[in-house]
């Protein structure tokens, strides 16, 4: 009997191994990408053609982390990472002729909204406030309705660089480019860019407007020897890399297998 055990935990090893060894792999679902500056508003498009008015009609928008896989050699922390199931988040859900926010998650709580005007034409694109890193993620957009059912899912990415707008001012009688951030920056890191793309941040200096106890900063920066003429850029970011939401997944490097098996 524990022979039989062994026996069976050795070939589910094999098994596993063999399968993680294949080079058949499950297809993942497609996701179309939108990318988005820091700070700034998101749309997120949905649309459905078989949608006709909101009568028996209802859907979802749910957020779900991007997984990252790494790859690993070490064939025993392959098999001994854990999977924890986590629900999706709703970001926004619709039934009944209006809005049903009770299940919402507290990141998008006032945040997010959809134009009901256009709900009825079968058009479900949402629309998010102020978006940061922690709004990464997959996006799935599911409806579903008496003529028909779908779903669209969107890859959410949320740029390093702030790109505020660019003001005109005079300062000494002198006419100067200037950009205020809309985050906070630990280390804030102010580009300047011509219409041509050209970097001119060597004109530029930065005030500090606000400061947090975190030590974290609002600021603005200015551009001199400026033309009235031209148009100018304000990129913003942080020295500093912010943390990503990611669900990290071990994937066993090509070839672990065989070395294993030398053993």
């Amino acid at each position: 009997m524990v022979m039989m055990k062994i026996v069976t935990a050795v070939w589910l090893l094999g098994l596993i191994l063999y399968q993680a060894e294949g080079d058949y792999v499950l297809p993942k679902p497609s996701y179309t990408e939108v990318k988005v500056p820091r700070f700034q508003n998101a749309t997120l498009p949905c649309e459905f053609s078989f949608i006709e008015g909101t009568q028996d009609m209802s859907f979802i928008w749910l957020r779900e982390d991007i997984i990252e896989e790494i790859e690993v050699e070490d064939v025993y922390a392959y098999i001994q990472q854990t999977f924890e199931f986590k629900e999706p988040q709703v970001v926004y859900s619709f039934h009944d002729n209006h809005a049903a926010l009770e299940d919402q998650s507290y990141n998008y709580q006032e945040r997010v909204s959809v134009d009901k005007e256009e709900v009825s034409d079968g058009v479900l694109t949402l629309y998010m406030h102020r978006v940061d890193y922690q709004d990464e993620g997959l996006y799935t957009c599911r409806a579903i309705g008496p003529h028909g059912k779908g779903e669209i899912k969107l890859k959410v990415l949320i740029q390093e660089e702030e790109e505020p707008p660019v003001v005109m001012a005079t300062e000494d009688n002198v006419t100067v480019a200037r950009c205020y951030s809309a985050g906070w920056y630990k280390v804030p890191i102010v580009t300047w860019y011509n219409r041509r793309e050209e970097e001119i941040s060597e004109n530029s200096t930065i005030t500090v407007l606000e400061e947090k106890e975190d030590g974290s900063h609002r600021i603005s920066s200015t551009l001199s020897s400026v033309k009235s003429n031209e148009i100018y850029h304000c990129h913003i970011r942080d020295a500093k890399k912010a943390r990503r939401a990611r669900t990290v997944h071990r994937k066993l490097k090509k070839g672990a297998m065989r070395e294993y098996g030398e053993f």
